[in-house]
């Protein structure tokens, strides 16, 4: 972190008029009785029943020990029982006071060089730095760091970007609400090159919007290891023009050799793509701190560790055996996760999906009851899947216990599951500790699964579980991927493993041949794929075109799996389009995926413009004029852009036969 001299972050008086004008009243004592606490809200059984400020002789430090104690009570972000801590706090300042007496501020010290005096301190006075039993942090530390960082924070008033640690709260982007990650740490990223790294996540997470904030999370998270090895390596460097080869085998040897950090094939393969697509856009950015070197001469395909095709087979789902033995358990689970349960066992919705669905999240209609919700992933506004009666009726008892404690405080967008107190008021129950109580209940019940081991469950078995019902109970595909909104059958057939091996086998088999149907006994045989269509009410061409292509961002590709792609290495750019290749297709589904890019890159020319950056523009427009071509050929009502309907529609000895 930078020096308050290098930041300048300090009191002002607009800050000292803020305070003050908080702390009035109950607040504005120094001596605050649990008991009058006016967001006290059971009444009070434990012996500490006062806080004293009075022995606080700095009237600045007094001040905002009370007004960081008031904001996280006021805001809810803190119940009077985890800050009654009197002890604590006194403590706290005599170490202050000993060691620090004449700072006016609690951020007037280094934050890293007085927590080792603090522990140094407590250890001496025998008092503890670590909870009791595990790792993490006692009272006394977490009550000086959380301090610091409010205190700090509250002074701060740079922009959110220009921080050390971003907060997505304050970045205005769309992010998941269920989960506890939520910020972006750029402190242990040396200094030398941290401000480039802002940029760059500047660039793509808010200017062009290219990446999520999960996706930016674990680019920082390999960013930090590349440029740790760097600083070490080129400790003069604050730029990368001379990276070369050498430096990039010499990182990858690093990674291959410290367990430490890269534990599998799949984390060395992250790591190394981010690394290549970060120098990319550094190069396409035309950033003077950008290596001179192409990235395709610094970074080699074969450098990235090959990924196995994903196996079907060992798709985790929540199989019978295991829900039947939850389902007998279920009251021991916290009553406020047992709606969840419900709730995600009987939609198939991802565990954020569910968990940030709206008070009015129900419909009922002349068919039975619907569950409404969005799949944030895919972008899905208001998806809907039918629920029972049951289910519904447990979700009618959440929306009648959270619609009276629910306020612009409490629950402000009106989630089903929300936070009513506490450091998350106002945002849904987090993934993590919904997982974390549904192990605990499998370790409190003994739950086995088939081989008698100890079940651990995973939040995203419960979708797997969905999709093998439905299959396993002969719903057609297409119909599983648009309850599980998946933009591909492919996806669906990975999601919703067939619990039968055998058949399975059979399946497959069947589909090899041609069609499939589900005979009168149950049983998948092969069928004639033109009288199923007719059957069906379909058209053969929109069979074909939607059950053997996989379906990408930007349209769908009919290549077999089987045939090698001649573009499939070139990830950085859209290659189908680019190359022109002729089994790449798109339909009207994808009309918004290239509005919404039009949109990107005409607002990315205007700010080439603006700084004169004439290559960039040069490079966006061939791709720009493209892209439009496609929009325009969509708006026209062509159903499939692509090969001409004769093409796509017959294949093999059916083409021969028309030539």
């Amino acid at each position: 972190m930078m020096s308050q001299e290098q930041i300048n972050i300090q009191a002002t008086n607009r800050h000292i008029e803020e305070m003050n004008r908080c702390l009035v009243g109950y607040w504005g004592s120094n001596i605050w009785d649990v008991r009058l606490c006016p967001v006290l809200k059971k009444p009070w059984t434990r012996n500490q029943v006062y806080l004293r400020f009075d022995y606080i002789s700095n009237e600045n430090i007094q001040r905002e020990i009370k007004f960081y104690m008031y904001k996280r009570l006021t805001d809810y972000t803190a119940s009077p029982a985890s800050m009654w801590r009197f002890n604590v706090v006194k403590t706290f300042y005599q170490f202050l006071s000993n060691y620090y007496p004449y700072v006016n501020s609690v951020i007037d010290i280094s934050k890293e060089k007085s927590l080792k005096e603090y522990q140094a301190f407590l250890i001496k006075k025998g008092k503890s730095i670590k909870t009791l039993g595990f790792e993490n942090n006692s009272e006394f530390i977490n009550f000086f760091l959380k301090l610091y960082d409010f205190i700090y924070n509250f002074y701060d008033e740079r922009e959110e970007v220009e921080k050390d640690v971003w907060d997505v709260r304050n970045l205005n982007l769309d992010y998941n609400q269920a989960t506890t990650n939520v910020k972006i740490s750029f402190i242990d990223i040396p200094s030398n090159f941290k401000q480039m790294v802002k940029q760059y996540m500047k660039e793509r997470l808010i200017l062009h919007q290219s990446m999520g904030w999960g996706t930016a999370r674990n680019y920082i998270s390999s960013l930090r290891i590349f440029f740790g090895f760097i600083s070490k390596k080129k400790p003069k460097w604050t730029e990368l023009k001379n990276l070369n080869r050498e430096d990039i085998l010499n990182y990858i040897e690093f990674l291959r050799t410290t367990s430490s950090i890269v534990s599998s094939n799949h984390s060395m393969g992250s790591i190394i793509r981010h690394l290549e697509n970060f120098i990319y856009h550094l190069q396409r950015f035309e950033w003077a701190e950008a290596p001179r070197k192409p990235v395709n001469s610094l970074i080699f395909s074969e450098d990235k560790p090959k990924h196995p095709k994903s196996d079907s087979a060992k798709i985790k789902y929540i199989p019978d055996y295991v829900w039947e033995q939850v389902i007998d358990n279920i009251n021991k689970l916290s009553a406020e996760y047992i709606p969840i349960l419900i709730v995600m066992e009987a939609s198939g919705f991802r565990v954020s999906d569910v968990l940030s669905l709206k008070i009015d999240c129900l419909l009922k209609q002349k068919d039975g009851w619907w569950l409404v919700g969005d799949q944030r992933k895919v972008k899905y506004k208001s998806h809907k899947v039918p629920i029972s009666e049951e289910v519904a009726k447990t979700i009618i008892a959440q929306q009648k216990l959270i619609k009276p404690l629910s306020t612009d405080k409490t629950n402000p967008s009106n989630y089903l599951f929300p936070r009513l107190t506490g450091i998350r008021v106002g945002r849904p129950i987090s993934s993590q500790i919904f997982s974390k109580n549904l192990n605990r209940l499998a370790r409190l019940c003994d739950i086995k699964d088939e081989n008698g081991a100890l079940y651990h469950f995973n939040n995203h078995a419960f979708r797997h579980r969905y999709g093998v019902n439905l299959i396993n109970n002969g719903m057609k595909l297409l119909h599983v991927q648009k309850l599980m909104a998946h933009v591909s059958p492919e996806m669906t057939l990975v999601y919703a493993q067939i619990h039968d091996n055998t058949l399975r086998k059979e399946w497959e088999k069947a589909r090899e041949t041609g069609a499939i149907k589900i005979d009168v006994e149950g049983d998948i045989v092969p069928a004639d794929l033109k009288q199923q269509a007719e059957e069906n009410g379909l058209e053969l061409e929109w069979i074909r075109h939607n059950m053997d292509s996989i379906r990408l961002d930007h349209g769908f590709c009919v290549k077999s799996p089987k045939l090698h792609c001649d573009f499939l290495t070139q990830s950085l750019e859209p290659p189908c389009i680019k190359n022109n290749c002729r089994s790449f297709h798109v339909d009207q589904t994808f009309l918004s995926y290239y509005e919404e890019q039009i949109t990107k890159m005409e607002s990315d020319i205007k700010v080439y413009e603006d700084v004169g950056r004439t290559r960039s523009i040069e490079l966006i427009q061939p791709k720009l004029k493209r892209y439009k071509e496609i929009a325009d050929g969509l708006k026209k009502g062509n159903d499939i852009h692509g090969l001409d309907k004769e093409r796509r529609e017959y294949i093999g000895e059916e083409r021969e036969r028309r030539k």
